[in-house]
């Protein structure tokens, strides 16, 4: 607790708030077997009857039924396939606990009792109370890895020290009572009790939420969990009172405009107020009055005036830019274009040189023909028998 008071007093003091009974391990009580912090279990239900849920209060109680009536037909089928005295689940667990055990340094002291020693942590297990200190065995009834280790120690099996509610034939008799099916409602017996009327349905504005109501802790953000406005005081956009908003804001309905002036505003206000440059110039300077400033203020207003109304050389249109002579001297020269048979170019230079090579090989295949051919006469003159 101390090493949360410095991470975050807030959950510290949250957490005081709430009974320990809730929250810590060390309070809980060991008849269940069950060592759970959450809800889990609620919550699988919740999901399991989604469905029905939507549905009005007779439909709704004949499909939770029906559901029930499968779930029970479907674990007694599933039982049957289980072999030993305890649930597979159970085995699961009993069998990674017995993998820790065996880090575990077991001193016996007497009368079932052992002090175990894991790593840095001592701990006191008693094998006939089924108590050790690390509180797991207590909590869910199967034997933690100090006790295992105890158990092998004396050379025992660990399923002889586990509660009957883990065993197969205590599973069978959960889902012994089967859920009969009930017959059509036209052959139910006629009771002439009062008549069974729906509630009455109160029409709400917006559509109607199906999903439950989220702690604000559990609503997520793009930065972490959202925060509720709650306690939060806000201010009207319009006249800047708090405790109410634009919509509701009083003064906006009276119609009165809110008595209050923009920054902006303010400022160019005290500007104007403030005398300009010329001014304070003016009036510093000995022998001045307003009527020279008035005729100097009308000389060069005229001033303007006359320029205005006359075209300027920017308005003028303007021909092209003469080339200089240095430009048309330097001018880049133009790249060849590289032949490709995507021009027409291009593919009748290829076929050319495609001729050409198939010509100077024909000429070369008459050539060799011809070669051959004399060497063969002159063969047949050297064996022919005049010649001998």
């Amino acid at each position: 607790m101390e090493m949360m008071k410095d991470l975050n007093e807030d959950a510290y003091n949250w957490l005081g708030e709430m009974s320990p009974n809730t929250w810590v391990r060390a309070f809980f009580s060991e008849f269940p077997k069950c060592d759970i912090l959450l809800n889990n279990s609620c919550e699988v239900f919740n999901k399991y009857i989604l469905e029905a849920r939507e549905l009005p209060i007779l439909s709704m109680l004949e499909k939770i039924k029906g559901q029930l009536m499968s779930r029970f037909y479907n674990k007694q089928k599933e039982a049957e396939k289980w072999e030993g005295p305890f649930c597979p689940k159970i085995g699961k667990k009993l069998l990674k606990n017995a993998e820790h055990a065996n880090i575990c340094y077991v001193l016996p002291a007497g009368k079932g009792i052992f002090q175990v020693q894991e790593r840095q942590s001592s701990y006191t297990v008693d094998v006939i109370g089924k108590h050790c200190d690390c509180r797991r065995w207590d909590l869910t009834g199967i034997p933690c890895c100090h006790a295992i280790a105890c158990i092998k120690e004396e050379r025992l099996s660990e399923q002889d020290f586990l509660p009957f509610c883990y065993s197969i034939e205590a599973f069978k008799s959960v889902y012994a009572n089967n859920i009969m099916p009930c017959s059509d409602r036209a052959n139910w017996e006629k009771m002439n009790g009062p008549q069974v009327l729906p509630p009455a349905y109160e029409k709400k504005v917006g559509k109607p939420k199906k999903t439950r109501r989220k702690h604000p802790t559990e609503v997520q953000g793009k930065n972490g969990p959202k925060l509720t406005k709650h306690g939060v005081i806000i201010h009207c956009s319009y006249c800047h009172e708090p405790n109410h908003n634009k919509k509701g804001c009083p003064v906006r309905k009276k119609g009165i405009k809110p008595n209050i002036q923009i920054r902006k505003k303010k400022d160019v206000a005290l500007g104007s107020q403030e005398p300009s440059i010329t001014q304070e110039m003016m009036g510093t300077q000995p022998g001045t009055s307003t009527g020279l400033l008035n005729e100097v203020n009308d000389n060069m207003l005229s001033v303007m005036m006359a320029e205005s109304s006359q075209p300027s050389q920017i308005t003028q249109q303007q021909g092209p830019l003469p080339d200089s002579i240095f430009i048309q001297q330097n001018q880049p020269s133009t790249r060849p274009v590289a032949l490709t048979t995507a021009t027409k170019e291009g593919r009748a230079k290829i076929t050319k040189a495609k001729k050409k090579v198939g010509s100077t090989t024909k000429k070369k295949k008459v050539d060799l023909t011809q070669q051959e051919e004399d060497v063969a006469s002159r063969k047949k003159k050297r064996t022919s028998p005049g010649n001998q």
